[in-house]
C-alpha cells in the first residue's frame, strides 16, 4: 500500500510536529526538578515564617504590615546581593557565596538550573528566622516577607529565561536580559527602582 493511502487509511495516525502544542507556562516554569523544589521550598518556608509571626503577635496588624516592609525591602536586598556579590571576580574568597554559580549562569544563561541552590540559601534563611524569633513576631513577619520576595525574585528570574516568547510581564524580562548583555547594570529583577535610584540603569 502506498504510504500516502495507509496516512489517510490509518485511525489513529501519530500527531504531526507542527500541531503539537507548546507546554503550558506553568509546565515549562516547573519542567526542571531543581526549581519545582526552590518554588516550593520557599513557598513552605514563607507561609510557615508568616503563620508563626502572627500566631504570636498581640498586634497582628502591625506584624502584617512588617510583613509587606519585607516584601518591599526584598527589592533593595536582591539589588545589593546581586550588585555587590553575585558578580565578585572568579577565585575571591567570597565567591562560594553565590557568585561563582551566577558566573556561571552568565556563561550559559540557558543551563538549568537557573535558581539558586537551596544548600546555600535555606541555612541563611534559617539563620535570619532565628534571629527574627529572638527579637519578636514583627521581626519574624518582616523575614518572612524577605522570603516572600525571594521567591518572587526565583520565579521571574527563571521564567525571564524559559518563557522567551510569552513572559507574563515583559518589561520583567527585557530589563534582565539587557543585564545579560551588560553584567554593569540592571541588577534588579522584581523591581527597576534601585537601578534608577543608584545609576544603573540598562542602557537603551
Amino acid at each position: 500500500m502506498p504510504h500516502w493511502a495507509a496516512v489517510l487509511l490509518d485511525p489513529n495516525p501519530a500527531p504531526s510536529r507542527e500541531h503539537v502544542p507548546r507546554p503550558s507556562r506553568r509546565a515549562r516554569l516547573l519542567a526542571d526538578a531543581a526549581h519545582r523544589r526552590c518554588f516550593t521550598a520557599l513557598a513552605v518556608v514563607a507561609t510557615l515564617l508568616l503563620v508563626a509571626a502572627l500566631a504570636s503577635a498581640d498586634d497582628v496588624t502591625g506584624s502584617a504590615g512588617a510583613w509587606g516592609v519585607g516584601l518591599v525591602a526584598w527589592t533593595l536586598v536582591e539589588y545589593l546581593l546581586h550588585r555587590l556579590l553575585f558578580h565578585l571576580p572568579r577565585r575571591h574568597l567570597l565567591e562560594v557565596l553565590g557568585a561563582r554559580q551566577h558566573l556561571d549562569h552568565h556563561d550559559r544563561p540557558d543551563r538549568h538550573p537557573i535558581s539558586k541552590p537551596m544548600h546555600l540559601t535555606l541555612p541563611a534563611i534559617a539563620i535570619a528566622a532565628a534571629t527574627a524569633a529572638l527579637v519578636g513576631p514583627p521581626a519574624l513577619a518582616v523575614v518572612a516577607g524577605l522570603v516572600a520576595g525571594y521567591l518572587g525574585y526565583e520565579l521571574l528570574h527563571v521564567a525571564a529565561h524559559v518563557l522567551p516568547e510569552d513572559h507574563p510581564l515583559p518589561g520583567v524580562q527585557r530589563w534582565h536580559l539587557a543585564h545579560h548583555r551588560d553584567p554593569r547594570s540592571g541588577f534588579g529583577i522584581t523591581s527597576p527602582v534601585w537601578d534608577h535610584v543608584l545609576g544603573t540603569t540598562p542602557r537603551r
